[in-house]
């Protein structure tokens, strides 16, 4: 009987010191390894898009980009033409200054002010542009965003995923498994959409 508590009392403590063992030396589950392993074993599906890779080979984004450069080059243009007026008349000024031909101090100062006028206005005029450019470019992204999320809306019905999230450079997801990865699906159908417009 002895032999027999004797036993069961080392089995006992070996029993105790596995607990221990796996209890204090096995890794500890984060909460939010928790939250995942739940959300994965509750079924939520889970997909994404690539953004840049949309705005890159979207027709829709590249043919709106291309009219918004187009229209940058000219307003950048016509800005230059402005500049190398005022500089051709600022040098003349300069010439004139230097050279005493001005007939009165008076004329000098009107010629130096309406000089201050023309460059003001080319300040305030590539502020405009600048401005404008700024509201087209978000006006052209709205339209595409819109495109995007309408197509996906329509794709995604009957409902395919719960979340369909947009990875962005510089954006809030940092790593989606190319098995979620629905990017080449949803830029096909947009491109077709479009092209049947």
């Amino acid at each position: 009987m002895k032999k027999l508590t004797i036993i069961i009392n080392a089995v006992l403590i070996a029993a105790v010191a596995v607990l221990f063992i796996l209890h204090f030396l096995t890794p500890k589950t984060s909460k939010k390894e928790i939250a995942a392993q739940d959300a994965n074993a509750s079924g939520i599906s889970l997909a994404y898009v690539n953004i840049d890779s949309i705005f890159a080979n979207y027709t829709l984004a590249t043919e709106l980009n291309t009219e918004l450069t187009q229209k940058g080059s000219s307003m950048q243009s016509r800005l230059e033409k402005q500049m190398a007026d005022f500089e051709k008349d600022y040098k003349t000024f300069i010439d004139k200054a230097q050279k005493g031909i001005f007939l009165t101090q008076q004329r000098q100062e009107e010629a130096q002010q309406e000089l201050m006028v023309k460059q003001r206005e080319i300040q305030k005029l590539e502020m405009e542009y600048s401005d404008e450019l700024a509201r087209e470019q978000q006006k052209m992204n709205s339209r595409i965003f819109d495109s995007i999320n309408s197509y996906i809306n329509t794709y995604n019905t009957p409902e395919k995923f719960q979340v369909i999230m947009g990875l962005a450079q510089g954006g809030n997801i940092l790593y989606g498994s190319e098995q979620i990865d629905i990017t080449e699906t949803i830029l096909e159908g947009l491109n077709k959409n479009y092209n049947k417009e």
